[in-house]
């Protein structure tokens, strides 16, 4: 594993009016002083070519160092967390890329949710996710919407973890929908929409909104939360006695379709051991946890090793400038007879630095303020203590679990680009929206 400098986000989207389709690119750090930050970097429009992974990866090169400047010796230090689709993936396979952990929640509730194979094992579910979806679509062209004391959710087409807060406003005034509709004498319209069913699921797809609400975040660590999410989700997924067989039936095809889909990497596993309360990694085997300590050491063995060409480089400058230099007559400096046998045979302290680090990290009592989940704030305090480990901790947490800040920006852009505004051209469109993350 190659050191981490930053880590980079990226996507694409097209316009709904011209067609014209875009690339963002977010750069994610943590700053000397422990702080996260992101960054939009470009938003540019795509050359008018296939999406291939050829192009993509030309694209992404030309952005970034003819554009923007970046060495390319250190685009191999840049972790990029994108989606899953078939191009990205191998356009990066050259270089160091990570799942959107909140494209793969997404695609496992789309596919444990699919409505076909819903209709023939749990068709109650199927009905009521269909009526639901129904039922707000009504509400929101008829104007009934104004009438109920919260506002219903839509649900997106194409974003499975949108169906949890459609399906929660529902039930949220489910007793208001039933008087309004049988009012109108319509009340046929919720009569698919099963209240044991709609219960079950709101309290079942929670969590699932809940971990790519907080995987998504730019303003705090994530990459660190990956582990105890897909724990929490994976128990969360294992069939309960009270269940009805349908309940069983849909945990069972949640947790099939995240030991499928999701899987954890070794900068996870060096995220959680980072995170100072789980510093043990109880969660894993003793082989496994001898694997992270182990990358650990790599990893500080590595900055050492960059600290020490640094150091060395300048030596040699400062060689280069003392021998260049007039020396004044008398004061040359004399070589001893046996220095260059001294410097050969010198005796020398073997230190494990490394180990010594990570030891007494690991000896450490981890009382952290708060709820314990400020990382950054415990490294900054720790940094003289532990300088290296403290340094790693900075390029880990640089990496997001998601490429939701990628996203965000087609967003912005999509309020950005309407149908008034058709005229603008891709290089204001792209102005606007680094101006836009920018303020």
């Amino acid at each position: 594993m190659s050191l981490i400098h930053v880590g980079m986000t990226t996507d694409m989207w097209t316009d709904d009016h011209r067609k014209i389709s875009y690339m963002s690119i977010t750069c994610h750090y943590a700053t000397p002083q422990y702080d996260m930050k992101s960054r939009v970097l470009t938003t540019t429009s795509f050359p008018n070519e296939a999406k291939t992974a050829d192009n993509i990866r030309k694209e992404l090169q030309q952005q970034l160092v003819s554009v923007l400047g970046f060495d390319a010796s250190v685009m191999n230090c840049v972790v990029r967390v994108t989606d899953q689709g078939a191009n990205y993936v191998a356009a990066l396979r050259p270089y160091r890329r990570l799942d959107c952990q909140d494209h793969l929640y997404n695609t496992v509730l789309r596919h444990a949710l699919n409505p076909d194979e819903l209709s023939e094992t749990v068709p109650e579910v199927a009905e009521t996710l269909q009526a639901a979806k129904a039922l707000v679509r009504y509400l929101k062209q008829s104007g009934l919407t104004s009438r109920l004391s919260k506002t219903v959710k839509q649900m997106a087409e194409t974003r499975f973890s949108t169906v949890f807060l459609p399906l929660e406003s529902i039930e949220s005034v489910y007793i208001e929908l039933q008087e309004i509709l049988q009012s109108r004498g319509e009340s046929q319209r919720l009569h698919d929409v099963s209240p044991d069913v709609l219960a079950f699921l709101v309290q079942f797809l929670r969590p699932f909104y809940d971990a790519q609400r907080e995987l998504e975040g730019d303003k705090y660590p994530t990459l660190n939360l990956v582990v105890p999410w897909l724990h929490k989700l994976e128990l969360h997924c294992q069939p309960d006695v009270s269940d009805t067989p349908s309940q069983a039936i849909i945990r069972q095809r949640h947790l099939e379709w995240i030991i499928k889909k999701v899987h954890i990497q070794p900068l996870h596993k060096l995220a959680i051991f980072l995170w100072p309360k789980f510093s043990q990694l109880r969660m894993f085997t003793n082989a496994e946890r001898d694997d992270i300590f182990q990358l650990a050491k790599r990893q500080i063995a590595r900055f050492r090793e960059e600290e020490t060409a640094v150091q060395g480089a300048d030596q040699a400058a400062a060689a280069s400038i003392s021998v260049s230099a007039p020396v004044a007559a008398g004061h040359a400096a004399k070589k001893r007879a046996l220095a260059e046998f001294e410097e050969e045979w010198e005796n020398i302290v073997e230190q494990d630095e490394d180990d010594d680090e990570v030891q007494q990290y690991m000896r450490l009592n981890h009382n952290m303020e708060g709820d314990g989940r400020d990382v950054l704030l415990w490294w900054k305090q720790h940094e003289t203590l532990l300088p290296q480990l403290s340094r790693l901790a900075r390029s880990v947490f640089s990496v997001p679990a998601s490429s939701s800040s990628s996203e965000r920006v087609f967003s912005a852009a999509g309020r950005v680009i309407e149908e008034r505004r058709t005229g603008l051209k891709p290089s204001t469109v792209e102005a606007i929206l680094f101006l836009h993350d920018a303020l």
